[in-house]
């Protein structure tokens, strides 16, 4: 479906076509993308009823459009955030699939759920992938904007050593730029103990995260991740 064909489809039409794209898993997803710039009840409401269906895929359907449905308003929040939270969470309490889990877990975090910082915190030992995954990629956006908290920190630390290298990479990323109130003399000694304990992969994602840092960041914390591979 064209660029024109999906602006003139019906809602309907969007949602077996995103089922679709999904199923196909070859990332490209354009009618998902368009129903999340239709924020109607038209289309949070087949959402929503998704994330009770028999199919994994459909309940992953429901999951990803209630994620980004709508753009944020001045306080972070779109259009349906508290029905989406609401219904979100009660379906994670039963959801068996692990991918299923994971985008529920993200869709809150795209919501900027903060009420559920400690359901997701949860889901931090999760023996699936997916599910760690979402669980590093949504915590900067559920925790405090002031001051991340110590327990979001010891997760994200914890996440930091995972054995698989993607949701490594989230947890860093979020340790080193999305951590707030935390001084570079901490961020220094997470660096500097994260490499010690590291293998190979790991001190080379800290040197990596040091060449990433923008222009105002510490020195002596951009020398202590780019010298990781010297410990």
């Amino acid at each position: 479906m064209g660029i024109d064909g999906i602006a003139a489809a019906t809602d309907d039409e969007l949602f077996v076509k995103a089922l679709q794209e999904i199923s196909a898993e070859d990332g490209s997803v354009p009618c998902l993308v368009a129903l999340h710039g239709r924020p109607t009840r038209y289309v949070f409401e087949p959402a929503a009823q998704l994330l009770a269906c028999e199919e994994p895929t459909e309940r992953e359907l429901g999951a990803r459009v209630l994620r980004e449905l709508g753009p944020y308003d001045s306080e972070g929040r779109r259009p349906f955030t508290a029905e989406t939270i609401e219904i979100v969470v009660a379906e994670m309490a039963d959801e068996p699939d692990p991918c299923v889990l994971g985008w529920m877990i993200s869709a809150l975090g795209h919501h900027n759920a903060e009420e559920t910082l400690d359901l997701v915190l949860g889901h931090q030992w999760d023996p699936a992938q997916p599910v760690r995954f979402a669980v590093a990629a949504a915590l900067p956006d559920l925790a405090d904007r002031e001051h991340t908290q110590d327990r979001v920190v010891e997760a994200l630390l914890e996440l930091a050593e995972d054995g698989n290298e993607a949701v490594r990479w989230y947890a860093l990323c979020a340790l080193f730029n999305e951590t707030a109130g935390i001084t570079d003399e901490q961020k220094i000694a997470w660096a500097t103990a994260l490499a010690e304990r590291g293998d190979t992969e790991r001190r080379a994602q800290l040197r990596h995260l040091g060449t990433a840092l923008d222009d105002h960041a510490d020195s002596a914390l951009r020398d202590a991740l780019e010298q990781a591979q010297d410990v």
